[in-house]
């Protein structure tokens, strides 16, 4: 079995793995499609076998677990002129979870996780497999993210496929409020870094490529744009923003009640169709001329300003709360967040000027559900409180909020911010 053609069964096997007891509609004949496509699109870079192939880095949050990453790491894997191909998904993860700035030095995904990779010497690649509905019950375990840092200088590759951006969805609240300034810094705070780091020690990167979100029914499509708008800013300056909303088509024939993720024949074409706007551009942008990033003459944005630490102290009576969801609904995240919305009775100490807070309770850690009973309609608690900063681990996890409060931006209980499971004050994250 050829290389493609085992590619092609793992992105089988690894979409009907993720929809569990679902049907994966996926297409039973096994053909080397990255090759056809790479030669109809005459990308010789991909299809002419070179001394010194390229070698290819595919980063995935947990879009990628339902075929896509693993049918886009076959299409490469499959082409003469592709030398190595090492291909991650980890399940849960935003941009600064790649990289090793605190406070996701330690991120691990809890969802979901897929590798492979490549093995100088070996004609078969390495994997690792990890992920809901791999056998009857199955729960994944943690894994630590790797970090770009360390992949960079292992991997040392000439293309760089990044898909990302699916979980800063849940940060607009009943997926359709935009907040220009609040959720324009919140994105850019997540994506800037990487695109930073990037630029300035990507000694062999060539091609850099940014895969958006496919079309999704949980959020509208303004949001959608926004998401992606805000990313391309940055993306761009140092490679290409590729829309995958324009290669699919929502809803899907096997979809999960996120309206979010799917699997099956939609997933695979997702991976055949980003690996043709690749192809398409690297036969129009010569790979073989094309500078390493850190050798180019880049327009960078300024670094992003942290927002300041800014404890505040107040008496709060609870007004009306979000009802906590079925873990169904959000899985296969571990985390997620309900807003409650306060009267401010007293400021006791700091500076808070509105006359409501918006609180983000955690209602699950862990797939945990955690007991909010204490906090009722009509009682009052005095309360020392922060923003969720722009990058908080908290930031993009997945929340609801149905208490009406658009204008208000959210905080949380400090003993609560240092609940996340990647948090280094994470003593006993579940009580």
């Amino acid at each position: 079995m050829s290389r493609y053609l085992l590619g092609r069964v793992v992105g089988v096997l690894a979409c009907m793995a993720f929809c569990g007891a679902f049907a994966c509609g996926a297409t039973t004949a096994l053909v080397p499609r990255g090759l056809e496509i790479a030669n109809n699109t005459g990308a010789t870079c991909l299809t002419t076998p070179a001394e010194k192939g390229l070698r290819v880095l595919i980063l995935s949050d947990s879009m990628g677990l339902g075929g896509f990453a693993s049918e886009l790491d076959a299409c490469f894997r499959s082409c003469p002129g592709v030398a190595a191909v090492h291909t991650i998904v980890a399940c849960g993860t935003n941009p600064l979870s790649w990289m090793k700035m605190p406070p996701y030095g330690k991120a691990s995904t809890r969802c979901g996780f897929l590798r492979i990779e490549s093995v100088a010497g070996k004609k078969m690649p390495e994997e690792e497999k990890d992920f809901y509905g791999m056998t009857k019950g199955h729960k994944p375990a943690a894994h630590r993210v790797p970090k770009i840092e360390d992949l960079m200088e292992r991997v040392k590759p000439d293309i760089v496929v990044f898909q990302n951006g699916n979980n800063f969805f849940d940060i607009f609240k009943q997926g359709r409020v935009i907040i220009e300034d609040t959720h324009g810094k919140l994105i850019r705070a997540h994506v800037t870094p990487l695109i930073r780091w990037l630029a300035t020690n990507g000694s062999s990167v060539r091609k850099f490529y940014w895969v958006g979100s496919p079309q999704a029914g949980n959020v509208t499509p303004d949001v959608q744009q926004f998401v992606f708008d805000r990313i391309g800013t940055e993306a761009t300056r140092i490679g290409v923003m590729l829309d995958s909303r324009k290669i699919t088509s929502y809803p899907y024939k096997n979809q999960d009640r996120d309206k979010m993720h799917f699997w099956g024949k939609a997933a695979l074409d997702w991976g055949d169709d980003i690996f043709r706007l690749i192809a398409e551009d690297l036969i129009a942008n010569d790979i073989n001329a094309a500078l390493v990033l850190t050798k180019r003459n880049l327009e960078l944005a300024d670094p992003v300003a942290k927002a300041k630490e800014g404890d505040v102290s107040l008496r709060l009576r609870l007004k009306s709360m979000t009802k906590v969801p079925a873990p169904e609904s959000f899985a296969p995240y571990g985390e997620f967040l309900v807003g409650y919305l306060y009267d401010v009775v007293k400021v006791r100490t700091g500076k808070y000027e509105n006359k409501e807070l918006l609180m983000m309770h955690p209602a699950y850690i862990k797939h945990l559900k955690q007991d909010l009973s204490r906090y009722r309609t009509g009682k009052e608690f005095d309360l020392t409180v922060s923003e969720i900063l722009e990058d908080s681990l908290w930031a993009p996890v997945h929340r609801r909020d149905d208490v009406g409060a658009p204008d208000l931006f959210p905080y949380m209980i400090n003993e609560d911010i240092g609940r996340h499971p990647d948090s280094s004050e994470c003593a006993d994250c579940n009580r």
